[in-house]
């Protein structure tokens, strides 16, 4: 029998930047075979709220500083720190945070979202006009069949 284990110290993990935080890889797919990855996700009241949007891999977030609201389907569930929410595939979702800033753990099912956050950081690091940023983002969305509410914006 062999073990594999990876650890990640303090500081450590491949950190992205999408449109509305700061996250940092804990733990990618491949060290799962592909059954979930974990991220650190850094956000502040001042970051623009990503768009309602539906990502076809269940979710979870566990707060650890601050507060968020969470809008799932059409309901909102405020969280604090220690408290936790499952999102299942396919609901349409978003995150406000209400506190100056907020700390939380993602959970993902499957590998594709560290793909997803990196194409975003991608664009984000390119230099582009708005109107290509737009279409660069709706590419990513598109490409990992993450589905925009209706009349939302680019991510």
């Amino acid at each position: 029998m062999s073990t594999h284990v990876h650890v990640i110290r303090a500081g450590d993990g491949r950190r992205l930047t999408a449109p509305d935080a700061d996250i940092t890889v804990l733990v990618g797919g491949d060290h799962t075979g592909e059954a979930y990855e974990v991220f650190l996700v850094e956000a502040s009241r001042t970051a623009p709220d990503g768009p309602l949007h539906a990502e076809p891999w269940s979710k979870s977030y566990h707060v650890l500083r601050g507060r968020i609201l969470v809008q799932a389907g059409h309901t909102g569930f405020e969280l604090a720190a220690g408290e936790t929410i499952v999102i299942e595939a396919g609901t349409m979702n978003t995150f406000t945070v209400l506190s100056e800033s907020a700390d939380f753990l993602l959970v993902s099912a499957g590998a594709a979202n560290s793909r997803f956050v990196g194409d975003l950081d991608a664009v984000g690091r390119g230099r582009h006009s708005p109107e290509q940023v737009a279409r660069l983002l709706h590419g990513v969305t598109d490409r990992y069949g993450v589905e925009l509410a209706t009349g939302a914006g680019a991510p």
